[in-house]
């Protein structure tokens, strides 16, 4: 079950009250909790190593809470990352909730109050913690602690009691005056924080993944067609009645998952090598046109045949390509990166131009610079999410030496335990 704020929090007035009371002591000393600070508009605790939340009002007795439990907000380096403020009312801070998302702090949560109940953006099925139950106390039980542990350490019982009543009274809500000022709409090109390169191939995966396939002619039948397809019915695993298999190329000169030479991925991102990868890379050379360039995707299939001749099965055999969009046939796999955005921009570089998809435009822009466009972070829309991965660089120390053919094994519906069986190495 996913731990949900908005039944759990309490009106933003009883968190003001609670956390100004300890602001007000934390001024005169380190408190055995959370410190706080305050100014007119907004309360904050100190991060101790474990996270922070902030509250702030907004105009017309509306409030926005956001923070993160660096233990538990599950929501952090999601990827596609996630858009906190999807959603959104009109009326939310934009600009001010975007330099904090932006900002050098990880944020794990963020709520709005619009007077009468709090709100938040939807999440992605496996999240079922963003922090904020671990993170922000519903209750006074902080001050409580306090009081206890002052008398616990030798103060009279009566001056704590005395010391509590007066900072519960500084602790009074702010002015209208000094709260932020409430946003007119959510703007138009808003940007979500994407760092890692897994986000980034995330997020055009999205992009690619609604897109459809330019009105391209089939490539000619080549005698690298044949011999591909009589390797894979000479070697490939059997499923269903057919051997499979499938390959996402990557290029030489792409910085997180190239490793200094082209190659193949299967779809459990791991990289193909021997016979397989040599009669890919003769396929993809022969049908590569200087205007409309090389496919990124493919899937040959070959059925089984039980006859002396194989000439059936070839004519019956089929080869799938993707050059702008990723393909339906493709699996979204919970781990694995589905696009390579260097290899793809390598990819649409070399093409001429009409034979760029639409969606080539945000190749061009500085994603883990600038953000990823919110659009393309939206639950909804999403492949599902994955957790933080490592880089292929690092993953190839661990699997370095693993060498054989694994082009066979990749089936579409091999399973991720099956890896340890086939040979192939991890690329993500």
């Amino acid at each position: 079950m996913t731990t949900d704020g908005t039944s759990y929090l309490p009106a933003p007035d009883v968190l003001w009250s609670h956390a100004a009371t300890l602001a007000a002591w934390s001024a005169e000393q380190q408190l055995p909790v959370h410190n706080y600070r305050h100014d007119e508009a907004e309360l904050r605790s100190e991060d101790v190593g474990n996270g922070w939340w902030a509250l702030s009002w907004v105009e017309d007795g509306r409030a926005v809470l956001y923070g993160v439990d660096h233990d538990y907000s599950e929501t952090v380096s999601l990827s596609p990352p996630l858009d906190l403020l999807a959603d959104g009312p009109s009326w939310l801070p934009w600009q001010r909730l975007d330099e904090v998302i932006a900002g050098g702090e990880e944020i794990g949560f963020v709520y709005w109050w619009d007077g009468r109940t709090w709100g938040r953006a939807p999440y992605p099925a496996e999240v079922h913690d963003d922090g904020v139950r671990s993170m922000v106390p519903a209750d006074d039980s902080e001050v409580r602690q306090v009081c206890a542990d002052l008398v616990a350490d030798g103060a009279d019982p009566a001056a704590v009691r005395e010391r509590e009543a007066a900072h519960r009274r500084t602790a009074a809500l702010p002015n209208e005056s000094a709260a932020l000022p409430a946003g007119h709409g959510e703007p138009a090109d808003r940007r979500i924080p994407c760092w890692l390169p897994e986000q980034h191939a995330a997020v055009l995966a999205v992009e690619m993944k609604a897109a459809t396939e330019l009105n391209r002619p089939e490539p000619p039948a080549t005698p690298e067609q044949e011999r591909l397809i009589a390797w894979l019915r000479t070697n490939g695993t059997r499923t269903g009645g057919s051997s499979v298999l499938s390959a996402a190329f990557v290029d030489a000169g792409d910085t997180d998952f190239g490793r200094g030479a082209d190659g193949f991925l299967d779809e459990l991102g791991r990289r193909n090598f021997g016979e397989a990868a040599t009669l890919l890379t003769a396929l993809r050379d022969a049908e590569s046109d200087p205007e409309r360039g090389r496919w990124l995707y493919i899937r040959i299939t070959v059925p089984d045949t039980n006859s002396n001749s194989n000439a059936d099965a070839d004519a019956n055999s089929t080869i799938e390509r993707g050059y702008d969009c990723l393909p339906d046939w493709w699996p979204a796999r919970r781990g694995v990166v589905a696009t390579l955005p260097h290899t793809v921009r390598l990819e649409m570089a070399r093409r001429a131009a009409p034979w760029r998809p639409n969606w080539a435009e945000l190749l061009e822009e500085d994603v883990r610079r600038d953000g990823a466009p919110a659009r393309l972070c939206r639950v909804e829309l999403g492949l599902p999410h994955i957790s933080h991965l490592s880089t292929p660089h690092a993953d190839a120390d661990a699997s370095a030496g693993a060498d054989t053919d694994a082009g066979a094994c990749a089936g579409a519906d091999a399973d991720a335990s099956a890896g340890a069986d086939t040979g192939a190495e991890p690329a993500s």
